[in-house]
């Protein structure tokens, strides 16, 4: 009974924390001026800190930085919709519900899609704002890499779980 209740507390955190995660994605959304350019690339000491990994062959780390910077809003779209399908993933995970729980990666993908696409389309009505397929493709890569990460975390955490409490037993 303690199981089932703890269970039931679990999902509705997770349900709740993917209701205000989305509530958080549509006020960014809604901010005419997100996020300006950070001259970080130009900085002397980031300058300084490429030219040595090319130092040793490593230009690949330069090339990777400068293509990230020059799309650092898809790299915001990627890491915004990830904790989304973190967080939406954990809700099924964690329902009662074995429907919710066999289904959670496609549920997963047609929450978070859909979202995005309204998210998208919300967009084009805030000044200063465009919904681009771009940041749709950003937002689904970040929840299929959500759907990667957060099983293989569980699966984890339990074997942690069961080699803790084997180590109590004995």
């Amino acid at each position: 009974m303690v199981k089932y209740l703890r269970l039931i507390n679990i999902f509705k955190f997770f349900l709740m924390s993917s209701i205000l995660y989305a509530i958080f994605i549509f006020y960014l959304s809604s901010l005419s001026d997100v996020s300006k350019h950070i001259d970080f690339i130009e900085k002397q000491y980031i300058l300084d800190i490429l030219s040595f990994f090319e130092g040793f062959g490593l230009g690949i780390i330069t090339e990777i930085s400068i293509y990230a910077y020059s799309n650092y809003d898809k790299l915001l779209h990627f890491f915004l919709y990830t904790g989304f399908g973190i967080v939406l993933y954990l809700t099924m995970h964690f329902s009662r519900n074995a429907k919710l729980q066999k289904y959670a990666v496609l549920l997963v993908l047609i929450i978070g899609v859909s979202y995005a696409i309204t998210d998208e389309i919300h967009q084009t009505y805030v000044p200063g704002r465009s919904g681009t397929i771009a940041d749709l493709m950003a937002d689904t890569a970040g929840l299929v890499f959500s759907l990667i990460i957060t099983p293989g975390l569980i699966y984890i955490l339990r074997l942690i779980d069961e080699w803790i409490h084997r180590g109590q037993a004995q």
